[in-house]
């Protein structure tokens, strides 16, 4: 089916765009009072939110100087090399934060990322699953073992995991997104439909939830 192309073209990008980098998931750290590495994470998110993510980089590298324990600092990098697809480095700074505090848990999920990426499905899981056991309330991690189980082709297991994940939170986006997308993939339609129509009310804006909803009226009404 279409719908499955779809599916498909979208999964590629998942882990990636899932990276945890500054912007999306942080504020300057709590332990950071030095006024010049407040001001480099600052200008930080601002490279960020423009997509100049080499750049945003090298001021978390700076700021690394100043605090060379900012867990934060450490962790975007690790997210932002993720975004580029250098999933090697993602790896090496993620490795670097779990170092320094083995409970930090969002380091784990781009621990999980960039070997997921490079197709280390086992240490992947194996991050995902520290991360889970340590936030226990978090939905992204039980997302990205599901994300995982999806790419196996264990649809059922991943729609168990995605619906976990909207348990914990139900307004997490990607989690209803996905969890439609595999009742979709499992000839599901009624069940994507209604996730769908829950997830468009949520967010008008989701134009992805909007275009898999279209093409599910169109080939199945």
């Amino acid at each position: 089916m279409k719908i499955n192309l779809l599916l498909g073209a979208i999964l590629f990008f998942i882990l990636s765009s899932l990276s945890v980098s500054g912007q999306k998931t942080e504020t300057p750290s709590p332990s950071t009072t030095n006024p010049k590495a407040f001001a480099l994470i600052q200008e930080a998110f601002r490279l960020e939110s423009a997509d100049l993510f080499e750049s945003a980089i090298d001021k978390y590298k700076e700021v690394l100087k100043i605090e060379p324990k900012d867990l934060a600092a450490m962790n975007s990098i690790a997210g932002l090399y993720g975004k580029l697809g250098k999933f090697e480095d993602e790896v090496f700074w993620a490795q670097k934060a779990t170092e320094i505090d083995p409970e930090y848990w969002m380091a784990y999920i781009n621990l999980g990322n960039g070997y997921g990426l490079q197709g280390k499905f086992d240490s992947a899981i194996q991050a995902y699953e520290k991360a889970a056991k340590i936030a226990p309330k978090e939905p992204l991690p039980v997302y990205s073992l599901g994300v995982v189980a999806e790419n196996q082709n264990d649809f059922p297991k991943a729609l168990s995991l995605y619906k976990r994940s909207v348990d914990l939170d139900p307004k997490f986006e990607n989690g209803l997104f996905s969890e439609a997308a595999m009742f979709a993939t499992l000839k599901q339609f009624a069940e994507a439909k209604a996730v769908l129509n829950k997830l468009l009310q949520i967010n008008p804006r989701a134009e992805d939830a909007r275009q898999m909803l279209w093409q599910i009226e169109k080939e199945k009404p």
